[in-house]
């Protein structure tokens, strides 16, 4: 039932954000894809993941008004749904640095390096006044992804690394492409499909299948 409500919600916005505006009816119907999630994970006994699934909902609400405020108002909110997953890991799942050395895991931190090389040499000289949240951000995201490799959770690390990707061409939609053009509206088609793919990902994974 509560996939149901959060993946019809979900789909609803997706089709919204291929359109330009801002409306409270968006605002509700993104904030709905999420965080009757965070509800149940409550419910469940699980207040570390419920913490970082409400502040992901919190991001997508002040995200989805317009104006720069707004913007940095879903960074910070997002920065600490960020560490809340990192807490989530550590809590439920417990971490093991020692998982970095696997074959696999080399070649995805090898991948991250060069997202985060990206995401500062191309994202950061477009920032603006946001420059500097939007290092500390990149720093945040890339933890993350690091700490959920850790946890050798195949669900987790798929998130984890979904998430970065999502993060990333919101960056790029955000500072670097002109709006309207092919390269844009593509990165406007992913994004929201990623972000939410990410989540049900790193619920699962850190929840299991038999709570939600």
């Amino acid at each position: 039932m509560i996939w149901a409500l959060t993946g019809a919600a979900a789909a609803i916005y997706w089709a919204l954000s291929l359109f330009e505006g801002h409306s409270v009816f968006r605002s509700a119907v993104k904030g709905l894809s999420v965080f009757p999630l965070a509800i149940v994970a409550l419910l469940a006994g699980l207040p570390a993941l419920a913490l970082a699934l409400a502040l992901c909902s919190l991001g997508d609400v002040i995200l989805s008004r317009p104006g720069d405020k707004a913007f940095l108002g879903g960074l910070i909110a997002f920065a600490l749904g960020h560490l809340a997953w990192i807490a989530v890991f550590f809590v439920y799942l417990v971490p093991d640095p020692a998982q970095l050395a696997a074959p696999l895991a080399i070649a995805l931190l090898i991948g991250l390096a060069v997202l985060a090389g990206i995401m500062v040499r191309v994202l950061l000289p477009n920032a603006g006044d946001l420059r500097l949240p939007v290092a500390v951000y990149i720093g945040i995201i890339i933890t993350m992804g690091i700490c959920g490799l850790m946890t050798a959770e195949p669900l987790v690390v798929l998130g984890a690394l979904t998430f970065a990707a999502s993060d990333t061409l919101l960056g790029l939609q955000t500072f670097v492409l002109a709006r309207g053009d092919w390269a844009e509206r593509w990165a406007n088609v992913l994004i929201w499909p990623l972000y939410w793919g990410a989540i049900v990902l790193l619920t699962l994974g850190t929840a299991g299948q038999g709570v939600f």
